[in-house]
């Protein structure tokens, strides 16, 4: 089995939006994908919140991990080891990892490692 090396690459500070929209947390590489290695978040907005990261936005929003539960107050963080491994696809129309929460202003970093 040939181990494929990718490149470490992080995104942005990003604000979650408003309850029922995503926004664009990471955009892929054309010709390449990315697997989620760290998640950081910083939860200020007075209610606790579930984070959803996936790709495709509004209503084509389609979740690639579960729901992770952020505290009120707290700021929290998930490596490599704490959640499932998902390449995620460089896909025209859809290239970029998305993110949507159940409160607005939750403060998302995400550290992906690109491979292709």
């Amino acid at each position: 089995m040939v181990e494929r090396i990718g490149i470490r690459k992080q995104s942005a500070v990003v604000a979650s939006p408003v309850t029922g929209a995503a926004i664009a947390l990471y955009n892929i590489t054309v010709g390449r994908s990315a697997i989620i290695r760290r998640i950081m978040w910083i939860n200020a907005c007075a209610a606790n919140s579930n984070l959803s990261l996936g790709q495709g936005l509004a209503a084509a929003f389609a979740a690639v991990l579960p729901p992770i539960m952020t505290l009120d107050g707290l700021d929290g963080q998930l490596n490599e080891w704490d959640f499932p491994q998902v390449e995620i696809q460089y896909t025209a129309g859809l290239p970029a990892i998305t993110l949507e929460s159940t409160v607005a202003g939750i403060n998302v970093i995400i550290e992906v490692e690109e491979i292709g």
